[in-house]
């Protein structure tokens, strides 16, 4: 695609808020001319096409329909004015792929709430705290020096610069005397003949080496006493050992735990301001809230006030998800509503402290880290998790 070409009046912003515009001359030669007009709001007579301060290609309208979602905590199609992005002009189209984050209250998995209409499946039920996420709007202060508040319900950034799926199970490896290993299997068949069998067979052997393990002597000699066992004697005597009979045994799941970096570099103080409240809505999400709920349960049933500095309530949950246009993505598994377990922001990724003249980071780098609320389970992969 060959470059575009600037035409009279075109125009971009510097990081310092000077704007400059395409002048062509009266040869018909054109070049990138200072307005010396520093500020937020544009000149009148700049009515060509805003450009990109860096690439100079064409800075196209936001366009952006984001369909609603069918994975449980589904987000909502936010306002344009409550959506923070990064970039600028980052666009929406059918091959653009990014992420939208979002944040909801955390429901009490066990609180009545959480179980009002719930039926007798226990599926359901165990997924029900998270499958409607109440939107939550956070509120980050502008850096204009106006005190005023900045409603923020969604948050829209490229890709993570590195972005992986792990999905972790515990296993564990046991080992079982051939005894043991009857006995169990008796316990689960009901064969309990093959127990005693098994004992009669250890009985010659093991007789003799528990007469040696306790015997006085060997329990009174420095070093010895109390550190022997019967492996210890069979080995150094016979040169044989206990059959460990080991096997693997699954244990349990882990909860997916995902990190997501975005390294960000203003091209303007608009954006700039953009960063500041990406990053403060992620912290104060993170964040707990100072002050109980409210009133609490009595053990007779009966609500009762509660001292709100006896308290501080829970973080909000974070529910992001991955996209490609106004779709789910449909080659990356998708996330249930997470908590924000950490938020990083380094203000001299490059190793060295950079500012623009109004104080604002030359490169700002957020990290978050994420663990899911809820298990993935086999079927559930196939819904997009």
């Amino acid at each position: 695609m060959a470059a575009y070409q600037p035409k009279q009046g075109d125009y971009y912003k510097e990081t310092n808020d000077v704007y400059w515009y395409w002048n062509v001359g009266a040869f018909g030669a054109g070049s990138w001319t200072n307005t010396n007009v520093r500020g937020k709001a544009k000149p009148s007579y700049l009515t060509g096409q805003e450009v990109d301060r860096v690439t100079k290609e064409p800075v196209l309208p936001i366009s952006l329909n984001l369909a609603t979602s069918t994975l449980s905590g589904a987000i909502e199609t936010p306002a344009v004015s409550s959506t923070v992005r990064y970039p600028a002009n980052i666009q929406f189209d059918s091959d653009t792929d990014y992420v939208v984050f979002q944040f909801g209250k955390y429901k009490p998995p066990f609180s009545q709430e959480s179980d009002a209409g719930i039926n007798v499946n226990s599926y359901e039920a165990y997924n029900n705290s998270i499958r409607d996420l109440e939107i939550q709007t956070i509120s980050v202060k502008k850096i204009d020096g106006s005190g005023d508040l900045r409603e923020i319900k969604s948050i829209m950034l490229p890709m993570p610069q590195d972005l992986s799926n792990e999905l972790k199970n515990d296993w564990q490896g046991k080992s079982f005397t051939r005894m043991g290993k009857a006995s169990i299997s008796a316990a689960a068949g009901g064969a309990f003949s093959t127990p005693i069998k098994a004992a009669q067979d250890l009985s010659g052997n093991m007789n003799a080496l528990r007469e040696a393990l306790t015997t006085t002597v060997l329990n009174k000699i420095p070093g010895v006493g109390g550190n022997l066992t019967a492996n210890d004697i069979s080995g150094s005597t016979r040169g044989v050992v206990l059959n460990p009979n080991a096997e693997v045994l699954y244990d349990s799941p882990n909860l997916r735990e995902i990190g997501m970096t975005f390294k960000m570099v203003p091209r303007n103080s608009d954006e700039a301001a953009d960063i500041k409240s990406i990053c403060d809505a992620f912290r104060m999400a993170s964040s707990p809230i100072y002050g109980g709920a409210g009133q609490l349960l009595t053990a007779g049933g009966e609500a009762e006030q509660i001292s709100q500095d006896n308290f501080i309530r829970v973080p909000f949950l974070c529910k992001f998800t991955f996209r490609k246009g106004s779709l789910d993505h449909p080659w990356i598994p998708q996330f249930k509503p997470c908590a924000i377990t950490r938020v990083q922001v380094n203000y001299t990724p490059d190793g060295t402290y950079a500012t623009y003249s109004d104080g604002s980071s030359v490169a700002t780098e957020l990290s978050i880290n994420f663990l899911e609320s809820k298990l993935i389970y086999q079927s559930e992969i196939n819904n997009g998790f």
